[in-house]
């Protein structure tokens, strides 16, 4: 699964243009440091470009390389990072920031307020491809949807009403409609400042070339995407005195059970994704790091135009949902702790009108609640039996549980007469066919944090990477919900669209909701988070 800070994730880009010429900065050396940890990630490094990072796994990295304007402590509160300090205007429109004074990059050159502003008018205007990670800033700020994905337009000359810059120190973000967690919205990657010599305005492979100056407590040394990411520590970060760790490591391990082998024989000091038997059985439960998250593991349904006419028709869609007995599925994977039946597609850890978003609709009613004769009734009047049975394919991809998880599901569809072929494909390829439209149907998940509605919006067509639906009444109920000033009428809108878009029309089937177990050395002291990435500048090694 990938996009916006997504789970089980690892994908390939092909690079091989050079970095910017313009760039004159030298590269750090990666060397041989004792106050160094070595950290196992599960899946390739694709980008580390701010402006284009929809996966997790890079996240890992960008989260010890970037500053934002504001970040998010391990309690998940947002606080201000590169800025000072915002005030927020009385209609909720205009959001006046002012940066810390006196910040400089790795270089030496000052953090001004331009940098910001290039950062997101280059975001905006980098191409079609960058539309999932500019689709806050397209719904909310003044004069983004106008030059979106616009190639043509120049990111260090053009303005926008919604992108300020009075003076060096102060970036004014203006908003065509409220927005109530914008303030969150600042402590994505998105609004990492950038600058013109080093960021190409429509090229992203200069984040894996070391030798760009950073703004963020570490610097990338060394990066060879399939194999791993070397960080060190930037001395002209502003709080660098408090950073306790000179160098860390990223490890590109996509087998769970190789990136415990390696922390058993001590190759890694932190492994982020082992099996959850190994997390639940592990002798030292001292070494055992949760970290929960709002993540759902769904299946994607391809219904739009590519799509096979069986999987056009709700009655099939609906059919395949309700053969699914989720509570079995989470329970035949790993304890409850580590894994939650999911009764709708938004997982738990979000906030509602009043109180948290999942429990709110589930008190309601379980959507696409398991019921297999239903489920044959359905396919019977879609023209489906044992004598024309439905026959589909679902892909996955080969890292993690997918293969776990598709097995359970072929036996579960079987047992109402559907014939399921599957597919598996290897990681590093397997969201290029995925984002082109060539599956049936697939694993996938999403996580987020700020608001029910970052799930939701990704099935809108302007939003979704998967080709999968097309349906404008969907759009125009997410369109409209975020118009929406009153929080309870807001929430219950979103909810309205949860529910047509799992039980009505059941476009997606979700699954699921996890945490993976992290393995941590005893050694590794003061292991933080930013929100609910794991965050290592303050370890002590004991």
């Amino acid at each position: 699964m990938k996009k916006l800070n997504m789970l089980l994730c690892a994908g390939l880009f092909i690079l091989n243009t050079a970095c910017s010429s313009n760039a004159n900065v030298s590269s750090p050396e990666p060397e041989t440091k004792q106050n160094s940890i070595v950290v196992a990630v599960g899946g390739q490094i694709t980008t580390l470009d701010p402006g284009f990072n929809t996966e997790t796994v890079n996240n890992y990295i960008l989260a010890h390389t970037l500053s934002s304007l504001m970040t998010k402590d391990e309690n998940g509160n947002v606080i201000p990072e590169l800025a000072e300090n915002c005030t927020v205007s009385d209609d909720g429109l205009t959001y006046t920031i002012k940066i810390k004074e006196g910040l400089t990059w790795s270089d030496g050159k000052a953090l001004t307020s331009q940098d910001f502003k290039y950062a997101i008018l280059r975001n905006l205007t980098y191409g079609a491809e960058n539309s999932l990670t500019i689709y806050n800033l397209t719904t909310y700020l003044k004069g983004a949807e106008e030059i979106a994905a616009n190639t043509d337009l120049d990111a260090e000359t053009i303005e926008i009403d919604g992108v300020q810059t009075p003076d060096e120190s102060t970036l004014v973000l203006t908003l065509k409609q409220p927005c109530a967690f914008f303030l969150n919205l600042l402590t994505g990657n998105v609004f990492a400042p950038l600058r013109p010599d080093f960021a190409d305005a429509h090229d992203s492979t200069w984040a894996l070339k070391p030798g760009y100056p950073s703004i963020g407590a570490y610097q990338l040394a060394e990066c060879n995407e399939n194999e791993k990411a070397v960080i060190v520590k930037n001395d002209s970060y502003y709080k660098a005195d408090e950073i306790t760790l000179d160098q860390i490591t990223f490890l590109v391990m996509p087998d769970s059970d190789a990136q415990s082998l390696a922390y058993k024989n001590g190759e890694v000091d932190v492994a982020l994704n082992v099996p959850v038997d190994v997390g639940v059985n592990y002798p030292n439960q001292n070494e055992v790091w949760n970290i929960p998250s709002p993540t759902s593991y769904f299946i994607a349904i391809n219904s739009g135009s590519t799509a096979p006419e069986s999987l056009k028709d709700s009655r099939v869609r609906k059919a395949l949902a309700l053969a699914i007995d989720k509570k079995a599925l989470a329970s035949t994977l790993g304890p409850e702790e580590y894994y939650q039946a999911l009764g709708g597609y938004v997982p738990s850890g979000l906030n509602g009108a009043d109180g948290d978003f999942r429990k709110e609709a589930d008190a309601k009613g379980t959507l696409q609640a398991y019921d297999p004769e239903q489920a044959k009734t359905l396919l019977k009047e879609a023209g489906y039996d044992e004598a024309h049975p439905l026959k589909i394919k679902y892909k996955y991809s080969s890292s993690f549980i997918h293969a776990d998880v598709a097995q359970i599901l072929e036996a579960m569809w079987k047992n109402i007469g559907i014939d399921c072929e599957l597919e598996v494909v290897e990681s590093g390829v397997f969201y290029n066919q995925i984002d082109n439209g060539d599956f049936e149907l697939s694993r996938y998940g999403y996580t987020a944090s700020d608001d029910p509605s970052q799930f939701l919006t990704l099935w809108t067509i302007g939003q979704q990477v998967v080709p999968a639906v097309e349906d404008p009444a969907y759009d125009q109920m997410i369109e409209d919900a975020a118009k929406i000033v009153d929080h309870t009428e807001y929430m219950n809108a979103l909810h309205a669209a949860e529910e047509y878009l799992i039980e009505q029309q059941a476009y997606i089937i979700p699954l699921f909701s996890y945490n993976t177990p992290i393995l941590k050395s005893e050694k590794v002291q003061n292991a933080t988070k930013k929100g609910t990435t794991p965050y290592y500048g303050y370890v002590t090694l004991q």
